[in-house]
C-alpha cells in the first residue's frame, strides 16, 4: 500500500470512529450533562497529551454537539442510570481502545521509514476495521438511528474536519486553530453543565494540536 493510500485509509477510520462517537452523542440527547461528561472523558481520559487524533475529536465533538444535540423528549429521569447511558458506558473500553490505536497508526504514518513493512500497517488497519469499528458499530447502529442520527447527513461534514489530519500547516492556519479551540472550549461559559464548563478549565492548559 502507497504512503499516500495509507494517510487516506487512516483518516478514513478517524471519520468511522468519530460518526459512532457522534451517534452515542445522539444516544444520550435527552441527558446532555452525561453526554458531555462521556465526551470530555474520551477527550481527556484516554490518552494525557493533545494530539492531532485528540484535536479532530474534540471538533467533531463541538460540531455535533452545536448543530444537531436537541433532546428529543426527555426520556432520561433516572439519575444516571438509563438504557441509554449503561450502553454508552459497556462502549467505553472500546472507543478508548479505538483512540489509542488511531493515534498510534497516525504517527507511523507520519514516521513511515523504509525499513516499516508495509505490509504490518496495512494488517494493523484491517484489524482496526474488524475489532474496533464493527464491535462499535454493531452495539450502536439500531439505537442511535432512532433517537435521530442520519449518517448521511454528517458523514461529508465529519470528512471535512479529519481530511487535514497530515497536512502541514501555515502559520495562519495554525493561528485558526487556536481560535476554534479557544472558541470550542468557550461554549461552557453559556452551557447549562457542569461538564462542558469543565472543558473550560483546561482552554489555558491545552496546546493546540496543529502546532505541534
Amino acid at each position: 500500500m502507497k504512503e499516500e493510500d495509507m494517510k487516506e485509509e487512516v483518516v478514513r477510520l478517524g471519520v468511522e470512529l468519530s460518526l459512532c462517537l457522534a451517534k452515542s452523542m445522539f444516544l444520550l440527547c435527552d441527558d446532555i450533562h452525561t453526554m458531555l461528561w462521556f465526551c470530555l472523558k474520551l477527550w481527556r481520559g484516554v490518552i494525557p497529551y493533545r494530539n492531532p487524533v485528540l484535536e479532530r475529536l474534540l471538533r467533531v465533538i463541538h460540531f455535533v454537539y452545536t448543530r444537531d444535540i436537541k433532546p428529543k423528549g426527555g426520556v432520561f429521569h433516572d439519575g444516571g442510570k438509563s438504557v441509554q447511558w449503561e450502553l454508552i458506558r459497556t462502549s467505553f473500553k472500546d472507543f478508548g481502545h479505538g483512540i489509542v490505536i488511531l493515534h498510534r497508526l497516525e504517527k507511523l504514518v507520519r514516521r513511515k521509514g523504509s525499513s516499516f513493512d508495509d505490509r504490518l500497517l496495512s494488517s494493523a488497519i484491517v484489524k482496526y476495521k474488524q475489532q474496533v469499528l464493527k464491535k462499535l458499530q454493531g452495539k450502536l447502529e439500531d439505537v442511535s438511528e432512532a433517537n435521530g442520527f442520519a449518517r448521511e447527513t454528517l458523514e461529508s461534514h465529519i470528512f471535512d474536519l479529519w481530511k487535514s489530519l497530515f497536512d502541514e500547516e501555515e502559520e495562519e492556519d495554525k493561528a485558526t486553530c487556536k481560535v476554534m479551540r479557544s472558541r470550542i472550549l468557550s461554549v461552557g461559559e453559556a452551557a447549562p453543565c457542569d461538564s462542558l464548563c469543565i472543558l473550560k478549565r483546561y482552554q489555558t492548559e491545552a496546546e493546540c494540536c496543529c502546532c505541534v
